[in-house]
């Protein structure tokens, strides 16, 4: 006969977001578990960027976007956070970049100049003087506009070391299998030591591991959508660049978007996304290198590029299923009887989806431990380029 025991809640999936969620709630005194089937962050956590925006990116039409507003005030909760005065502490986090900046291969429209100038955007973007450049764009041949993000940029492995740290006893490495009684209600999960574990609340924030999870669950009008990338990095002697490209020709959206990272060894990764991610999703791995390799050479003709070592890799991004796959521009929580379905949508906003989450619980916290189980206790994985180099 299995044994049965019960905690408060049972959070599915070890990113960020469900770190993040066991943090919160057990701060606020909720006896709160958490399974994860692989390493922590092995998913998309650790493939993101590292990027906390403030929706600047999505603005490049000279325009705010329902994305732009929602994400405007993320950056200054997650400084509140890093500074230990935030509902999460992430103090111990390593800060890869204390802003971001976005450069042009040439003028920008007037309409879109203009309005990073505007009231508006005011503490948000400033134009940036030739003295004042970083000293990777200190360079004759950069001529376009550089501009200043109030963004910043994490070591994602550094964050999600900080967040499992405090709480790491109740940080399992399990698949569990979800319960359900006839109608499709979640009633228990069983762990692979054959245990049952009885929850008030059960929390899925597996990204894209939730659409399995929700394979025996019935709950109603809930389905996922994946939108793919194709990453690409490049390990060697690299000056650090965090910015995004925005091109005179399509300025939509960023034409590339760079982030610096260090490998174990010691070199530094350029990391390449933006829309170069999206566009290359049909492509080899040789052919998206060498559209990247263009790309910046284009971008960044002063960079001496020939002597590095380039790799890329898939990752999908798992949201909630919208109309037409479009991209979502809110987190998303569902709470249906026991059950809550997260989805961040961005790393960034992480915060936001954790305190809908809060909102959302209505259980009494009971301040006592939660209970133990003889399983591994899960570890933050490596970051991709670490894995590929």
């Amino acid at each position: 006969m299995p044994i049965q025991t019960d905690t408060q809640i049972a959070i599915i999936g070890g990113g960020v977001c469900g770190l993040w969620l066991l943090n919160q709630l057990s701060r606020e005194g909720y006896q709160t578990l958490l399974f994860e089937k692989d390493a922590l962050g092995s998913g998309q956590s650790l493939a993101s960027q590292g990027m906390i925006h403030g929706g600047i990116k999505y603005t490049l039409g000279g325009f705010t976007t329902p994305a732009s507003e929602s994400i405007a005030r993320m950056p200054e909760v997650w400084r509140q956070c890093i500074s230990g005065g935030g509902p999460v502490d992430l103090s111990g986090v390593e800060i890869l970049s204390e802003n971001y900046h976005m450069f042009s291969d040439g003028a920008l429209t007037s309409k879109v100049t203009a309005f990073f100038g505007s009231k508006s955007l005011r503490g948000r973007v400033n134009a940036l003087d030739q003295k004042d450049y970083p000293e990777v764009f200190r360079n004759k041949d950069f001529r376009g506009n550089l501009y200043e993000l109030e963004d910043l940029v994490l070591n994602t492995q550094s964050l999600l070391q900080q967040l499992s740290e405090p709480y790491s006893t109740a940080i399992y490495r399990d698949a569990p299998e979800v319960n359900t009684d006839s109608e499709g209600n979640i009633t228990s999960i069983t762990l692979s030591t054959g245990e049952i574990l009885t929850a008030e609340i059960y929390i899925f924030a597996a990204g894209a591991g939730n659409a399995t999870l929700l394979k025996n669950a019935k709950v109603a009008n809930i389905s996922m959508q994946r939108r793919p990338l194709h990453q690409v990095a490049a390990k060697g002697n690299l000056p650090s660049i965090y910015a995004h490209a925005v091109s005179i020709r399509s300025a939509s959206k960023p034409r590339l978007t760079l982030t610096t990272h260090h490998c174990l060894d010691g070199d530094n990764v350029w990391y390449l996304g933006g829309n170069l991610a999206e566009t290359g999703v049909g492509k080899s791995g040789e052919e998206q290198i060498e559209v990247a390799q263009r790309e910046v050479k284009d971008l960044l003709p002063w960079i001496d590029i020939d002597n590095l070592s380039w790799t890329s890799f898939h990752i999908d991004r798992a949201e909630p299923a919208q109309e037409n796959h479009s991209r979502p521009d809110f987190p998303f929580v569902h709470h249906s009887d026991n059950t809550l379905i997260c989805w961040p949508t961005k790393l960034t906003l992480t915060p936001m989806l954790a305190e809908q989450v809060s909102h959302a619980i209505s259980i009494t916290p009971n301040l006592l431990a939660p209970p133990k189980y003889n399983l591994p206790l899960a570890t933050v994985g490596i970051s991709p380029w670490d894995g590929l180099f």
